[in-house]
């Protein structure tokens, strides 16, 4: 379809395996949509080889489509790559519990863009397993070039947080860190628990001693790990002894239909308090 429209697609744009039609179409009925709505855009393509073999590309955003506008008409290649790359709602952006390769464990980390190196990404990845195996807390991560600009990066981070239900559904200890690199924006926002641990204070500290300076220095993957890091060390020293894992052992994780433990937060917890117009008080300001 490409060919025909005369559009190139080059490796170094959109190096994303979107992964398997089960799970993308997975994905969609989550969103309450039969996979018979949504033929997903099946794309094979000769890339160069760089240590994997060669997959073909699944691409299937998550639209609210419906069966005569994608019968009508399929998405252009320029439209899918900036609905995964700048989507511009929560429903648009791509789950790391749910797209995975058969076999592969749910990541925490959702990078469509493949903005990250590997290597970076395993390293984010192990150290959001590890703080949710030590506690009843979630992380997740989404790595995105940008938003539209009609979209508020903090209106948007804490509606995902919500929409995903990141973190536990009883202690809402879920956290969502958002960096947009093509805008220059990072947004860290917690739910009503995690707060707790994460007041806004340490959070704006925390990110000007381990993340900003490698941001700035072009260097995200180490920015998200040093910062992820210290999230975890503050849980360690501070977090509530009930609040880990241990103390729930042998319940079972009672995960929600996007893959996470179903941790929701009043809209107004994400509100500035009344008379201060200054930024959100669970939410991070751009990275500069």
């Amino acid at each position: 379809q490409a060919e025909s429209r005369g559009e190139l697609l080059e490796a170094s744009m959109f190096p994303v395996w979107l992964r398997q039609v089960q799970v993308v179409t997975k994905q969609i009925r989550c969103h309450g949509f039969q996979s018979a709505s949504v033929p997903p855009l099946l794309l094979e393509r000769k890339l160069p080889r760089v240590g994997r073999p060669n997959k073909p590309l699944i691409l299937a955003p998550q639209c609210r489509f419906n069966a005569a506008a994608a019968a009508a008409e399929q998405p252009s290649i320029k439209d899918v790559l900036k609905l995964l790359l700048s989507p511009g709602s929560v429903q648009d952006v791509v789950n790391p519990r749910l797209a995975m390769e058969e076999g592969e464990r749910p990541s925490w980390v959702s990078d469509p863009g493949r903005i990250l190196d590997e290597q970076g990404r395993c390293a984010i990845d192990s150290i959001c397993d590890e703080l949710h195996c030590a506690w009843r807390v979630e992380v997740a991560v989404v790595v995105l070039d940008s938003l539209p600009k009609d979209v508020r990066p903090t209106a948007f981070a804490a509606a995902l947080l919500n929409y995903w239900g990141v973190g536990d559904a009883k202690l809402m200890t879920g956290l969502l860190v958002l960096l947009l690199l093509g805008q220059r924006r990072l947004e860290m926002c917690t739910g009503y628990g995690a707060a707790r641990v994460l007041p806004a204070e340490a959070l704006k500290a925390l990110q000007a001693e381990h993340m900003l300076p490698h941001l700035r220095a072009g260097a995200p993957s180490v920015a998200l790990s040093k910062g992820l890091g210290a999230v975890k060390g503050l849980f360690d020293r501070d977090a509530p002894e009930h609040w880990r894992r241990a103390a729930i052992k042998g319940q079972p994780a009672n995960l929600n239909k996007h893959g996470f433990g179903g941790g929701q937060t009043s809209i107004d917890d994400f509100l500035p308090p009344k008379g201060d117009a200054g930024p959100d008080k669970n939410l991070q300001s751009p990275s500069q």
